[in-house]
């Protein structure tokens, strides 16, 4: 489900007809957030620390108002729920893309996103689906190999695309903190600095049992 959001009387207004008309009105940052409380949960649990840390972090990215925000056919809608479509990665070197539907069920999301592994993992090329497709996404990839400091993000400007996209690094050691590298680039006519800066928030107040 989805709303309009009334241009007229929304703050953002000239915000978004500023930042829509630049050539690329994408931004981003990439920063660490610790992680150590996500990861010491995922072992207590038993579970993969991939999928509960994408389960995790949808979490927090949909009590974000911002990162729920698209743009479509002109219009600013606002979508109830936000999933994510993840690059999966196969035995020969190659990947393809995802989709997991937010579930706030732990076991549910788990057994679901476990069926679109399996799925891609089976099957060759970029394995778009209907739902990969989706504008009610976050894409996200997950870069285990190495941490980093700095990161560019693939997008096509000329078609619209306004959704935001999130990719992860290694854990980095840091004392007895676990740090994980986040890079983050979102369409500037839909989020600020202060979304984002949200954003990071609800990943510490979510491992507080705050959020």
């Amino acid at each position: 489900m989805k709303r309009v959001i009334n241009l007229d009387n929304w703050n953002r207004k000239e915000h978004f007809k500023f930042f829509s008309a630049l050539d690329d009105p994408f931004w981003g940052i990439t920063t660490t957030v610790d992680f150590t409380s996500v990861y010491q949960q995922s072992k207590n649990m038993e579970v993969s620390f991939f999928l509960y840390s994408v389960y995790f972090l949808l979490k927090c990215i949909n009590a974000t108002t911002a990162f729920k925000l698209r743009i479509e056919n002109g219009e600013v809608v606002e979508y109830d729920k936000i999933n994510i479509s993840p690059t999966i990665g196969r035995e020969d070197g190659t990947f393809g893309f995802g989709f997991f539907e937010y579930d706030t069920d732990l076991s549910l999301f788990i057994e679901n996103a476990e069926k679109e592994i399996h799925r891609v993992k089976n099957s060759a090329g970029l394995s778009f689906s209907k739902d990969t497709a989706r504008a009610d996404v976050i894409r996200y990839s997950a870069l285990p190999w190495f941490a980093f400091s700095e990161m560019k993000h693939a997008g096509s400007i000329q078609t619209g695309d306004s959704i935001p996209k999130i990719s992860t690094g290694k854990l980095i050691q840091e004392k007895k903190k676990l740090l994980l590298p986040i890079s983050i680039s979102v369409h500037h006519g839909l989020v600020d600095g202060r979304n984002i800066a949200e954003f990071i928030q609800n990943l510490k107040d979510g491992q507080n049992n705050t959020l």
